[in-house]
């Protein structure tokens, strides 16, 4: 037995001995090992996102409102973002974890994602109870799971950027997003394939299976991450991480920010704009083009692969010293060209030209993420990076929300007056095209790019660290 536990101690010597001769292997496979919670969320999150709205408003024929507003429950919790980002500093700022932050999202977020595809046997034309009673345990459902996510998003990139130096924020970035993507690519072709003999039980035995793999992912991850020392500081960096304002007061300072207020004023109208494709891409392709369930959840996989192309443009951008803003830029063009084509491809019932549409949008919704990420992260100092991250949070997943919702509820109200399922489609499409442009319209007018390089926009709390005192306000 001895001999055994001497081997293995030996061995696990040896492999430690070689990483610290190969650092930049060691480097990369510790990024790697980051980025499997993204790559979980990713694998769990195509089959709600990319099959389960599909069956629920093409299949079913349940209202596109009503399955959007299900769908969008995460959006609207988000301010709890701002809250246990909040919560979460002060925890560090004490000399404690964030880790218990993390793990509650986490669990949350497995339930929501275990029990959500019960709604298609809830609100299922053969189920007993009475739909009121199924609508609102599906929400209540749909709430479990959106304050999960809301935590566990917000306290991971806080720890994200507590253990990473500033000068690899960019490179990290772009791993842990491209690996999101990469986790929505595999599981959108696996799911894809499974369901080409679709039943709602298969359904159901995928996306359970999906919550699970998210559930170890996320471990594997996150198990070891955030090493203290007995002051409270963490093992890898040094910082004198210090909260003096309460949550009210820090809000305050943000929003006396003009450049800030304008800034999250832009990031609002581009994720609006790119939200609106969310739960009305896959019945789209179904309902005007045609396509099977399997083939609309093969989108996901080519969204997810124009995905990663924008994101690996965005990384190379901000490593060669682009603005954060230019990127985003160049996601608002992007996306805009891809609702046109969109349009376009409905009028003509042109599968091809609609995929090559749904890739423009892809391209677009990466450059413009990894470019509000980066930004944020570059304006949020150490001491707030929580509730910066938080806020960040808050303003894209508000805008994801009424985009969604306003997308299915416009889509219905266009499609009941006009009588064409096109038209009810395309309005929507046509209103996302529109938004990108005042967006770009916007950023050329206030010219945020020379206010970022003038300095006008920056952290609100510059300087901070230099008052005396250091007891934490409540």
């Amino acid at each position: 037995m001895a001999t055994g536990s001497q081997g293995v101690s030996g061995l696990a010597q040896r492999v430690s001995g070689w990483f610290s001769d190969h650092q930049a292997i060691a480097w990369w496979t510790n990024v790697l090992r980051l980025g499997l919670f993204q790559l979980g969320m990713g694998v769990a999150l195509a089959p709600i996102t990319g099959t389960l709205n599909r069956v629920l408003i093409g299949d079913m024929h349940i209202s596109a409102a009503l399955v959007a507003s299900l769908m969008a429950i995460h959006y609207f919790v988000s301010p709890v973002r701002a809250v246990f980002g909040y919560r979460s500093d002060v925890e560090r700022a004490r000399g404690r974890w964030r880790m218990p932050y993390v793990a509650l999202g986490l669990m949350l977020t497995y339930g929501g994602l275990a029990t959500a595809p019960f709604s298609l046997i809830l609100l299922g034309p053969n189920d007993s109870m009475p739909f009121a009673i199924a609508l609102i345990i599906c929400t209540a459902i749909f709430l479990a799971y959106g304050v999960g996510v809301n935590i566990v998003e917000t306290t991971y990139l806080a720890l994200v950027s507590d253990i990473t130096p500033p000068r690899d924020r960019g490179k990290v970035l772009a791993v842990l997003w491209m690996m999101l993507v990469v986790g929505t690519i595999v599981s959108s072709i696996i799911v894809g394939a499974i369901l080409e003999r679709y039943s709602p039980v298969l359904l159901i035995q995928v996306m359970q299976g999906s919550a699970v793999i998210f559930a170890v992912l996320a471990t594997i991850s996150l198990l070891g991450r955030e090493q203290l020392r007995p002051d409270g500081t963490l093992v890898n960096h040094t910082d004198d991480i210090r909260v003096r304002l309460t949550l009210v007061e820090q809000l305050r300072v943000v929003w006396q920010q003009p450049g800030l207020r304008a800034l999250f004023v832009v990031l609002f109208g581009g994720t609006l704009a790119l939200a609106t494709h969310d739960v009305l891409l896959e019945p789209y392709g179904g309902q005007v083009l045609g396509m099977s369930v399997a083939a609309t959840t093969r989108l996901t996989a080519l969204w997810g692969v124009a995905m990663i192309i924008g994101i690996t443009a965005a990384g190379l951008a901000l490593w060669r010293g682009y603005s954060p803003i230019g990127v985003i830029i160049g996601g608002c063009i992007s996306g805009a060209l891809g609702f046109l084509v969109v349009i376009l491809a409905g009028g003509s019932v042109d599968v091809n030209m609609f995929r090559g549409g749904v890739v423009f949008i892809g391209i677009g919704r990466g450059l413009f993420i990894v470019g509000s990420v980066a930004l944020i992260m570059a304006l949020a100092d150490r001491a707030h990076a929580g509730l910066f991250i938080g806020l960040w949070g808050v303003t894209q997943a508000l805008a994801q929300g009424f985009g969604t919702v306003g997308g299915g509820l416009a889509r219905d109200i266009a499609q009941q007056q006009t009588g064409s399922i096109l038209l009810g489609y395309t309005s929507v499409y046509a209103a996302a095209l529109v938004i990108l442009l005042l967006t770009l319209g916007l950023i050329m007018v206030l010219r945020l790019g020379r206010q970022l390089r003038e300095g006008a926009v920056r952290s609100p709390w510059s300087g901070l660290q230099d008052l005396p005192g250091d007891q934490i306000l409540f």
